[in-house]
């Protein structure tokens, strides 16, 4: 009988838990989580089938299907809007390659559904300063009253490219292509450390 494959994150060898930077009084600004495992899958509408997709998400998944730049979760998975008609579909603690196939055999012709998972690394940041850390490396607008909780934005920081998903009032959902993910952990951590943060 054949062997399943075990799937390990790009920072396995990075993440060790416990306190870092600079000390305060109330505790470290942020907190930092890998979320692994994680199921991550790019959903493309067909086209002209939009809008039976979004019936379909609906119905299956209780999920609105948001427009490019919103966010939605139901039932364990999250729908972020990515670019027009093509969404980020997230389920951490998923079995490998169950979303994937999930979502294939509900939406059918509807969507192109590729699996991102070994592809991808998901961050969770949290904290009441965890829009400070952020706002230090994109130029997106991350303040409250602009970036609330089911808004996500596909930009940049240090140069890498980045799905920012809003998840709460000072929670965020961070998505990278799993080449840059070393990167990308060292320059958010760098930036965190001016508030300390706190790796769980």
């Amino acid at each position: 009988m054949a062997e399943m494959l075990t799937q390990i994150s790009a920072l396995d060898d990075m993440i060790v838990p416990g306190r870092y930077g600079r000390s305060l009084e109330e505790g470290p600004g942020v907190a930092l989580t890998l979320v692994h495992p994680c199921e991550v899958v790019t959903v493309i509408a067909a086209k002209g089938k939009a809008r039976a997709l979004a019936a379909a998400v609906k119905k299956d998944f209780g999920l609105d299907l948001p427009g490019m730049g919103g966010s939605a979760t139901a039932r364990g998975m999250s729908l972020h809007g990515s670019a027009p008609d093509q969404w980020l579909a997230l389920a951490s603690g998923a079995a490998a390659g169950s979303l994937a196939s999930k979502l294939e055999k509900k939406l059918g012709t509807l969507a192109m559904v590729s699996d991102q998972s070994h592809g991808r690394t998901v961050l969770r940041m949290e904290g009441s300063r965890a829009r400070d850390v952020l706002t230090k490396g994109t130029a997106v607008d991350l303040r409250s009253t602009s970036f609330k909780s089911g808004m996500c934005a596909a930009t940049q920081i240090g140069h890498v490219g980045v799905l920012i998903a809003c998840t709460g009032p000072d929670s965020f959902e961070l998505s990278v292509l799993r080449s840059f993910a070393e990167g990308f952990w060292q320059g958010i951590c760098e930036l965190a450390l001016e508030w300390g943060y706190e790796i769980r």
